[in-house]
């Protein structure tokens, strides 16, 4: 007969999306260093290649990409069954307040505002992931 032993459940995967790798690298960092496994990509077609082969807990979303931009991406993820539960996060460096209601209408949970603070973003993926669960 085996024992169970302590085996501490492996933290989520978080999908970081930038174009930009300067960016993309250091909320990786971040999160890396606070115990999460970090997935990544560059672009929105890379984002939803990524999701579909290693199903993130979390995306982490730039808004502004060329091609396929963070705002089509998440409206693609929530528009697909297999990937609509997986919460997503806008990023954007830009105030303009149309900005939110064009996330809520994509399908996401919230928007973060460029550059990202690593203590605000670990906050925010744990609030998320607490209420996806």
């Amino acid at each position: 007969m085996t024992t169970a032993k302590n085996v501490q459940p492996m933290p989520p995967k978080i999908l970081v999306v930038d174009d930009e790798a300067l960016v993309r690298n250091m909320v990786c960092d971040g999160l890396a260093a606070a115990g999460h496994p970090v997935l990544t990509a560059s672009s929105g077609e890379e984002a939803l290649q990524v999701v579909h082969a290693e199903r993130p807990a979390c995306i982490l979303l730039d808004i502004m990409m060329p091609d396929l931009d963070g705002y089509d991406t998440c409206a693609a993820l929530k528009s697909d069954p297999k990937t609509a539960s997986i919460p997503v996060l806008l990023v954007s460096a830009t105030t303009n307040p149309q900005v939110m209601d064009l996330a809520k209408k994509a399908g996401a949970v919230a928007v973060l505002r460029k550059p990202v603070r690593i203590d605000e973003l670990q906050r925010t993926i744990s609030h998320v992931l607490r209420i996806s669960a």
